[in-house]
Order: C-alpha cells, then structure tokens, then sequence
C-alpha cells in the first residue's frame, strides 16, 4: 500500500516538474482580480506541505530524482508488474539487463 502511495507521490512530483519544463509561452492577459483566488496564506502552504516532511530526507531526494525521469518510472512500473514471479538473484540478473538509472 505505502509503495502505491510512493508512486503516486513520484507521479505527482513528475508530472508537476514536466509542466514546469513546457516551453515559455507568450505572457497571457492579467486575470481578472476579482475572479481569481488570492494565493494562499503561509499557515496554507505550511498545511499543504507538512506531510512531505514526515518522509526521511533520501527518499525525497530519491523521488525527486526520478521525477525528472517520468518516462522511466512508467517503464519501470510497467515490467514490475509484468515480472512479479521474479525473486532474489533472478531478479537481480534480469534488473541487470535494463538500462534504467540504478538510483
């Protein structure tokens, strides 16, 4: 259940970083101030993003880095699934063969 969560939480993180790295578009018109939110206050962000600091710091920085590699993670995702059988050094053998990041 927790390694579901994890890769939706790396998902997120890529598909957020993947809209940042879109080519700059031409500059769009102000909003309207009276229709748009007003940003959100820091006890907001704080209830936001205070979940993310219950995580240890190397497993951020590991999905972090594979949030720049979303492709992968779809690939890597897809053969775990195909090759669930596989245990121990057979499933070493056969990480072996990919071409993946090892981190």
């Amino acid at each position: 259940m927790i390694k579901k969560k994890l890769i939706t939480v790396m998902f997120l993180i890529a598909a957020t970083i993947a809209q940042g790295q879109q080519p700059a578009s031409p500059p769009a018109a102000p909003p309207d101030t009276a229709d748009s939110k007003p940003p959100l206050k820091a006890e907001e962000l704080e209830q936001l993003l205070a979940p993310i600091a219950l995580y240890p710091d190397s497993l951020l920085t590991q999905m972090l880095m594979a949030s720049t590699y979303p492709l992968e993670i779809v690939e890597a995702d897809r053969w775990t699934k195909s090759h669930k059988d596989l245990k121990g050094d057979a499933l070493a053998v056969e990480l072996g063969k990919q071409t993946w990041m090892p981190a």
